[in-house]
């Protein structure tokens, strides 16, 4: 098994686009949080992606671990999308930016998803340094909350960069101390994007630089 560094990957075709967008809509069962909305559909959804998937990880070498639709109107925390079968089960990351819904004053540029340098070999969890323990976050999700980066590999303690703290208004600034840009994707309907599922990630915050709404598919893959 080799990790897959962070990158786009061969878009998908209109159709196929229009088709994952159906699976969700039609979707009776949807999971509605806060600023959220959840499908689980995502074995019809592999269906459609199913090329894709076997010309990066190889026919019959993956097994697919889990994943969701996401409809987010807010921005997404610095996680890791690790799992919690132990290392040994935990392989690539794809997202499938979907579409998007903009107002007249959006900006394009702000609407991202980064990827980090740094990783995780723990089960998911939420990266929240500086915040304090909540048992209402921690019990909504399987995401488990990291306060402590010890553990985290390739920080740089002490260290803030600008252009992380400039895009990540929606979060707290000391939630972002010592972590690195590796990646930095515009999201883009209909273009995929691939990276270790131990690596951390976050969304820009789309919602205040003139962006509604947003809708993915993230499908999380393991080694046969």
């Amino acid at each position: 098994m080799i990790f897959i560094p962070p990158q786009t990957l061969q878009p998908l075709t209109n159709q196929q686009k229009e088709d994952l967008i159906s699976i969700y809509e039609q979707d009776q069962n949807k999971i509605k949080l806060p600023g959220r909305i959840f499908s689980h559909n995502t074995q019809e959804a592999l269906l459609i992606v199913l090329p894709l998937v076997n010309l990066l990880l190889g026919t019959k070498k993956w097994k697919l671990f889990g994943g969701n639709f996401f409809n987010t109107k807010v921005g997404y925390r610095v996680h890791a999308d690790t799992g919690w079968s132990g290392e040994s089960g935990v392989w690539q990351t794809v997202v499938f930016p979907l579409s998007y819904e903009p107002t007249a004053t959006a900006d394009f540029e702000k609407n991202r998803l980064i990827i980090f340098n740094q990783e995780w070999k723990g089960k998911s969890s939420f990266f929240l340094k500086g915040g304090h323990p909540s048992p209402a976050l921690d019990g909504a999700t399987p995401y488990s909350s990291v306060y402590d980066y010890t553990d985290v590999r390739h920080i740089v303690p002490g260290f803030y960069d600008s252009d992380i703290v400039s895009l990540c208004t929606h979060l707290d600034k000391q939630n972002l101390e010592g972590l690195t840009i590796d990646k930095s994707f515009i999201w883009t309907p209909g273009v995929p994007i691939t990276f270790p599922r131990t690596r951390l990630h976050a969304s820009t915050a789309f919602h205040r630089f003139g962006f509604k709404q947003k809708l993915g598919l993230s499908l999380f893959f393991s080694p046969c």
